[in-house]
């Protein structure tokens, strides 16, 4: 599987919405949150799609 909803880091500046991106994968649970946040795409995540 590859595409997901999209879910952010309140860390971070990007969402994610590839459960193959290392950077999404790693964010903490008390940190995730769902949907775009306001925030452009992982380039890692354009890059798997």
């Amino acid at each position: 599987m590859a595409k997901v909803a999209a879910f952010h880091s309140i860390k971070q500046n990007v969402y994610h919405d590839d459960n193959r991106c290392t950077e999404g994968n790693n964010i903490e649970k008390e940190n995730l949150r769902q949907g775009t946040g306001g925030k452009p795409k992982c380039s890692r995540c354009a890059k798997l799609n």
